[in-house]
């Protein structure tokens, strides 16, 4: 989360219920679930609920007694994305992933302190792809593809994000610290990381990461599929056409570069 100088617990509410609105699971919820999310009395939440829904960023069902998300969040939406560049630098990316893998493609940024967030999709109309929601956050290290995340952090970073201790997922979750920070030093800017049912059984992943010419990590690209559905042929040739974007998207970055803004932490 940024750090801001000023505090308005107004604002700071209703940007809370925006966000929990703007999630998959919460995306549809009443009064009293909101309140109990987000730890606020019914009447403060109420107040903000109706002054939200009274700028058409919230809509109400009075039959069901839940709030969404309104018609002129849409624009903001729209508004947003068009000022992220990254976005529109991925998103002829992620339909040449798709279509030329048959999977899932996403593009996944951090969200906060310890978590990602997926931030658009494109999803194949064959089986082998999986369902993944925009908005949906997760903890870095509950997926394979927060690795790229712990890689371009420093040594102080990482420690806090591994201070809670690495959650056994699946039977191959990498768990000893150790060994998951060797698995970060190999990974290398325009490379691949491949993840057979790592974090989640039965799913396969390979990703890669998006830099800007800083060397910061902007974003991660990632390929996800059913790991039944694909044979040692066409897993090889995913990885291919992974190794083909990530390389792409190294020479972009080194071909458009910005004034330094600080140190980062480079990996290769």
């Amino acid at each position: 989360m940024a750090q801001i100088g000023y505090h308005s617990p107004g604002a700071d509410l209703a940007a809370r219920v925006l966000k929990l609105l703007s999630r998959y699971r919460t995306r549809e919820s009443t009064l009293s679930e909101i309140a109990a999310e987000l730890d606020v009395s019914k009447t403060t939440c109420l107040r903000v609920l109706r002054t939200l829904q009274g700028h058409d960023l919230l809509s109400y069902d009075d039959e069901t007694r839940r709030y969404r998300l309104g018609e002129y969040a849409v624009v903001i939406g729209v508004r947003a994305e068009e000022g992220l560049d990254v976005l529109h630098r991925v998103r002829p990316l992620l339909a040449a992933i798709s279509r030329h893998t048959g999977l899932t493609a996403a593009f996944v940024q951090r969200a906060g302190d310890n978590r990602m967030m997926y931030m658009a999709k494109v999803e194949p109309p064959s089986a082998a792809g999986v369902s993944v929601s925009v908005g949906n956050r997760f903890p870095i290290t509950s997926v394979s593809y927060g690795k790229w995340v712990v890689a371009f952090a420093d040594d102080e970073e990482r420690e806090r994000l591994l201070a809670p201790g690495l959650a056994q997922m699946t039977a191959a979750t990498t768990t000893d610290p150790t060994m998951y920070l060797e698995q970060v030093d190999a990974l290398r800017r325009g490379e691949i990381l491949e993840s057979k049912g790592e974090y989640v059984a039965g799913i396969y992943a390979v990703s890669c990461p998006v830099v800007n010419a800083r060397h910061e990590l902007a974003g991660v690209l990632v390929a996800l599929g059913v790991l039944a559905a694909l044979d040692d042929d066409e897993r090889r040739d995913v990885c291919r056409h992974m190794r083909r974007i990530a390389a792409q998207c190294t020479a972009e970055a080194a071909a458009h570069p910005q004034p330094s803004t600080g140190r980062s932490r480079e990996t290769g």
